[in-house]
């Protein structure tokens, strides 16, 4: 059986990677299929996702959290030191 926190560890752990049959050649006895049905059948809402990780979060003076969802090409990201590119299902973008 293949459960939420599992895959959110996943998420957590792939900064590149983020396929149903990537996460599949990691784990012994779980198919490309099992994931991609576990998908289809879950509901993740923000609150889900705050709890599963919560706790790796350390508030202090010298944290920062960034997230950023939007698909827009951000011509200036080379310059900022912690961006990088993520997975993108259109054309590359020249910069």
């Amino acid at each position: 059986m293949f459960e939420k926190r599992r895959y959110v560890e996943y998420l957590l752990s792939t900064p590149l990677n983020y396929t149903c049959t990537n996460l599949a050649d990691h784990l012994e006895g779980v198919s490309h299929d099992v994931i991609n049905d576990f998908l289809n059948r879950s509901r993740f809402t923000p609150r889900h996702l705050w709890d599963l990780v919560s706790f790796h979060i350390q508030d202090d003076r010298d944290s920062f959290l960034v997230v950023d969802d939007s698909v827009q090409t951000k011509r200036y990201s080379r310059f900022i030191e912690l961006v990088k590119r993520q997975y993108s299902a259109g054309p590359p973008v020249r910069q």
